[in-house]
């Protein structure tokens, strides 16, 4: 069993959930995977990115951009701000579950929101 243990609680309860089951996802998991992180809003990018910098330090990746992110659009007026892309067939089995899960579960959040809405 990995260790996936950080001092960030919702990586925690998600790797907890991903610890079970087959060992990655199908190919048709990882359809939805894009599509789903294509769907998400600014905040679930944020968490997406948390989610990914966390692993990373459990896998002791020493890269600023861990899996061989790339940064793309760079805002000139600002060091910290531009957007990463990144190849998923670079992750971790464990991550992909993980990220899997966490975009599930953050696009169900976003629905309940906009039902309440509305």
């Amino acid at each position: 069993m990995e260790q996936t243990s950080s001092s960030f609680a919702l990586f925690d309860l998600l790797a907890k959930r991903c610890n079970q089951g087959p060992p990655d996802i199908t190919i048709e998991e990882c359809k939805e995977l894009i599509e789903n992180v294509r769907k998400l809003d600014k905040q679930g990018f944020e968490y997406l990115f948390v989610l990914i910098k966390t692993y990373s330090n459990i896998e002791k990746q020493s890269d600023e951009i861990p899996y061989k992110g790339q940064k793309i659009n760079e805002n000139k007026n600002d060091d910290r701000a531009c957007d990463i892309k990144f190849d998923i067939r670079n992750f971790s089995p464990m991550l992909r579950k993980i990220l899997l899960e966490f975009s599930r579960l953050h696009l169900d959040k976003m629905t309940d929101e906009t039902k309440r809405l509305n």
